[in-house]
């Protein structure tokens, strides 16, 4: 490697390739460059930046901006220079090739191809190539790019014939030949030793510390270089001769990644500029018309200016201030395809009053992500009749507006991400022909009654609802059959036992009174559950058209309403019937209890305390949760990572709250266990008949207690691993309310009843005892007096 060579390796605008060759930075992931085969794992790494590169229209092939609208099309399709517009000739000083090129004039028949396409040399009397001249050997030969061909003999010093003949530095000797030729002559496709040796074995040449040109194996020294000759096939060694980095940017040829604002009208052939968060304005690169790819996010942008850009392809002004986006603001960009305008407070991005739309027919994706609007209204899209790909992710979007317009019908792919999108016209994508894929989060989108014919299924992505479907509010037959199965027996059952309390019974202390209250608010969860039931019944097979209209009903309200009060009285409740059982076990023979009247005080405050806490979400400060219109059931629970309004009420009341009391309940049931034991060993000699009775009475509950807790310990158990970050299907959030939640109501009239039948059956025992016992006394008696009597 000579000095020369060194230079150009040493320099930042080139990099050095695994073989050892060199290469602008700009074509170091240029797939047509030598290097890329062996620097792919680092392009391919997610970093940035990176040589940028445009793609192709046909998403096969990519070109690095720096050749993009250079007059050589590097797509296969063109794409990289059917859109360009460049400045006109001026005809006295340039030539216009035929391909727009413009060269200067005495370029024209310089015996160089200075128009990528000839056009330049076309007329101009062909010379003789270096192959067809008589020199006499031993010489160097040199070429000045113009024809023109230089031939020094070697000095006295070299020799020739069968002695050493050492060519000079950049040069190389054709085999048995007296020639030394410049390195580039070296597999460029012209013949130049006689026996034609420089064309041999290009293949697997290689010229480590030299230039190596670009979709070729011509390699040159430093002094080929920006020397004003054209040596490279596509002429890229004249390319970034007078230009210079800026401070503060990374640059890849006429590609700036830019932290910083500097005087871009330096840069005319500027065809990339990342300039994020630098706090340029648009109004800065208004003179760059050869810009390609404009990023101006987070700039600080207040205004969009009139800028005209004609070769503009892709624009980002993502997360500025702009809230005004007009068609006619974007008429002086003809040929943008990719719009970002994501992250902007934009009030409106319709055309002005009074002022026709302006059809940008070359826009092909528009991103309005995280623009914050409860509403869309497709008319948005008029002066975008070629658009195929929408975004509006996270833009909050709850109404689908078409004002009578339908959606381009060239639509391809639309994100709705983030977008709750309650209303919208039933055939808002029934004339998409061409859609081919949908994102988002309502699954309503995604039923075939809203797809357009021919739509695959499988490319409408979107969470499926855990507990409806398109048709019904319970997507499944088995949920339909255990709510309908669990709502008889908590309807029944209840109503049945508090009759029998009430009619049939006296409520002598609180723990009858708590009894009655807990049947009382287990119903509750029996109305829920057939509430629930008679919707689903009702529109069965049309759910879809009347989802919002059932869970923003105010049967759905007082559904979930119901099922609150219901779960928290019963906590309550049972936390209360635990404490009293505990104060008579642990206080025998005292009157520390629950009479009948402190027991109907307490029952009044469970219920204060149940209907404020299920009422709160009903409150005007909190109407905005939607609480009871989340899903089709009408309850949140809280035990999958998906959030919705009021997710931290539900969380606190739900899993913490009932968490706190069911382990309070765990530690009375563990000391009445204790207690129980306590007393039977220790006041056998006192235990009296009622103490006797309590103690059986607070054991049996002790299975009461226990399934309750069971039944909520799965729910604040979800519900924590959620909050940790743990995935948790949806299908879990209905499986509890059906089969979890309502299961307490549904079973403990009967653990009562059972309960109250065990009791009874011991009267009765004990009642056959005593009568048995008391007929074997009398006749014991009588036969006693029979023998007194004969004595």
């Amino acid at each position: 490697m000579d000095a020369s060579s060194q230079s150009v390796q040493n320099s930042t605008n080139f990099v050095v390739c695994p073989l050892g060759h060199v290469t602008h930075s700009f074509l170091s992931c240029d797939p047509l460059t030598a290097c890329w085969a062996q620097l792919y794992s680092s392009c391919s790494l997610d970093k940035t930046p990176l040589p940028p590169s445009f793609m192709c229209t046909n998403s096969l092939e990519s070109v690095p901006y720096s050749l993009v609208c250079d007059f050589r099309p590097d797509c296969s399709d063109n794409s990289d220079e059917q859109f360009c517009v460049h400045v006109p000739c001026d005809r006295e000083r340039h030539f216009e090739c035929r391909n727009g090129q413009c060269v200067k004039r005495q370029a024209v028949c310089n015996d160089a191809n200075d128009c990528l396409d000839g056009s330049d040399e076309n007329r101009c009397t062909v010379q003789q190539n270096f192959s067809g001249r008589q020199i006499v050997w031993p010489v160097v030969v040199k070429f000045n790019g113009y024809g023109q061909v230089e031939m020094i003999p070697l000095n006295s010093t070299h020799t020739f014939n069968n002695q050493s003949l050492e060519c000079p530095a950049a040069h190389f000797q054709c085999p048995g030949s007296g020639y030394c030729l410049p390195v580039f002559t070296r597999c460029n496709g012209v013949y130049d030793c006689q026996g034609r040796e420089d064309e041999a074995g290009c293949d697997h040449y290689t010229c480590p510390g030299f230039y190596r040109c670009r979709r070729s194996a011509v390699c040159l020294t430093r002094a080929e270089i920006c020397d004003g000759v054209f040596h490279c096939p596509q002429h890229d060694d004249e390319l970034l001769c007078d230009i210079s980095c800026p401070s503060g940017c990374v640059c890849y040829g006429h590609a700036f990644f830019c932290e910083v604002i500097f005087q871009v009208e330096q840069f005319p052939d500027l065809r990339f500029l990342d300039a994020s968060g630098s706090g340029m304005q648009a109004a800065d690169v208004n003179n760059n018309t050869m810009l390609i790819y404009l990023n101006l996010d987070s700039c600080g942008l207040r205004d969009l200016s009139n800028v005209s850009l004609h070769n503009l392809h892709t624009l980002h002004l993502s997360d500025n201030y702009l809230n005004e986006i007009t068609s006619q603001h974007l008429s002086y960009l003809s040929n943008l395809q990719h719009l970002s305008l994501a992250g902007n407070p934009l009030a409106s991005i319709f055309p002005k009053q009074g002022a026709p739309p302006v059809l940008i027919t070359s826009l092909h994706t528009l991103d309005l992500s995280r623009v914050k609007m409860s509403q869309f209204h497709m008319s948005i899209l008029i002066p975008f009749p070629s658009i195929r790909i929408l975004n509006l992710s996270d833009c909050e979007v709850d109404t689908l507006s078409t004002d009578d317009f339908k959606t381009p019908a060239s639509l391809h792919v639309m994100d709705v991400r983030g977008c709750p999108l309650t209303y919208f016209p039933r055939d808002v994508l029934q004339d998409l022909e061409e859609l081919q894929k949908i994102m988002a989060d309502n699954y309503k989108l995604c039923c075939p009654q809203m797809l357009p014919p021919g739509f695959n299924l499988a490319s409408c992505i979107a969470p499926s609802d855990e507990v409806s479907s398109c048709d019904n509010l319970l997507r499944s037959n088995i949920y339909r059959v255990f709510l309908a199965f669990f709502a008889a027996l908590a309807l029944l059952g209840n109503l049945t036992a508090f009759i029998a309390r009430v009619l049939f019974s006296k409520m002598k202390n609180g723990f009858e009174v708590f009894t009655v209250t807990l049947c009382v608010s287990d119903f509750l969860m029996g109305v829920y559950l057939a509430i629930i039931g008679v919707a689903d019944g009702h529109y069965l097979g049309s759910y879809l058209w009347n989802d919002v209209s059932w869970r923003r009903s105010v049967a759905c309200k007082v559904a979930g309403f119901l099922s609150m009060t219901s779960s928290e009285v019963s906590a309550l409740v049972v936390c209360l019937i635990t404490l009293d059982r505990l104060l008579v076990l642990r206080f025998p023979f005292s009157r520390v209890r629950f009479s009948k009247k402190s027991g109907t005080l307490a029952s009044g405050l469970v219920w204060v305390v149940g209907v404020v806490l299920a009422l709160i979400p009903l409150l005007p400060p909190t109407t905005h949760w939607g609480f009871y219109s989340f899903n089709g059931i009408c309850i949140p629970l809280p035990i999958t990572r998906k959030e919705f309004p009021g997710h931290d009420y539900s969380f606190s009341l739900l899993i913490v709250f009932n968490f706190v009391l069911f382990m309070l309940i765990a530690v009375g049931q563990l000391l009445i266990y204790l207690s129980v034991q306590k007393n039977s060993l220790q006041h056998a000699d006192r235990v009296t008949k009622r103490s006797s009775k309590d103690q059986r009475l607070a054991q049996r509950l002790i299975i009461i207690a226990i399934s309750d807790f069971l039944c909520w310990f799965p729910i604040g158990l979800l519900g924590i691993l959620s909050s940790t970050g743990v995935s948790i299907s949806g299908e879990v959030n209905v499986a509890m309310a059906i089969f979890v939640l309502p299961l307490n109501s549904a079973i403990n009239p009967f653990l009562y009843t059972v309960n109250k039948l065990l009791e009874k059956k011991r009267l009765e025992k004990e009642k056959r005892l005593m009568e048995l016992l008391t007929a074997q006394l009398k006749q014991r008696a009588a036969a006693n007096e029979q023998i007194h009597h004969a004595n």
